[in-house]
């Protein structure tokens, strides 16, 4: 009776081992199958990044991917996608294509990726002599002075007196003419529209005086950031103290 134990105990001692040995085998081949030499450093989200939102260095990270799963468009350096604007949403964890960003480059084709931050884009009307003789180019910032009649009584009854007034300052021009054209490329001096990156609240005076009135372009110095405040002109004004 004891021997035929002791058998028994012996078969399961084998079969134990055999057992550990085709284990340790498979995860030995299953390790072997992801070993670093199959393993690429690409660029992944490291949270969910929204459609419209350009990519800071917080939002990326490198890691490791089996070779046969990447995609043929994702980056393998992070300062590849610093910069660029997400085109569609990336989820977290997902690999960051290069097909899904947009760079400065590509801004030529939507009109939005040049708005800057907390600005609207609005167009108005130009000819040859509001337009500074088609010399304004996108990139360039302008004074706008709108001229416009304003009554002379609370009722808007009376004789109107014209008034030219420095409406806006400083405004970055987006483009010229029905196309977007970046800094670096020619625009067509006989463009008929401007359009401007102005703030919510200043695109308002500047309908109203576009609507109402004649508006006249002042092209500024590329490397002029003064401001001036001057009261509404009019014609005697032309007279010096002896017009008032």
């Amino acid at each position: 009776m004891l021997k035929g134990s002791r058998k028994y105990w012996f078969i399961a001692v084998i079969c134990g081992l055999v057992t550990a040995m085709l284990a340790y085998r498979y995860i030995s081949d299953l390790k072997a199958s992801y070993s670093p030499h199959n393993l690429v450093q690409v660029v992944v989200a490291r949270e969910r990044i929204n459609r419209d939102t350009l990519i800071t260095r917080s939002q990326v990270k490198l890691a490791a991917i089996p070779a046969q799963y990447v995609n043929a468009t994702v980056p393998h350096r992070i300062e590849s996608v610093l910069g660029k604007t997400a085109a569609a949403d990336i989820l977290a964890g997902e690999q960051v294509l290069m097909s899904r960003l947009v760079s400065s480059a590509d801004k030529s084709e939507r009109l939005s990726y040049a708005v800057p931050a907390e600005k609207r884009a609005v167009s108005i009307p130009i000819d040859s002599i509001s337009g500074v003789a088609g010399y304004i180019k996108a990139g360039d910032r302008v004074d706008i002075v709108a001229t416009i009649d304003v009554p002379t009584d609370e009722q808007g009854s009376g004789n109107a007196r014209p008034f030219s007034i420095l409406t806006l300052q400083n405004v970055e021009v987006l483009a010229v003419g029905e196309k977007l054209e970046l800094a670096d490329k020619k625009n067509s001096a006989g463009s008929k529209s401007l359009t401007l990156a102005v703030k919510v609240e200043d695109a308002l005076p500047l309908i109203l005086a576009s609507e109402r009135g004649n508006l006249r372009l002042l092209l500024r110095s590329p490397v002029d950031k003064s401001t001036k405040t001057l009261p509404p002109f009019q014609i005697r004004n032309l007279l010096g103290p002896a017009g008032v």
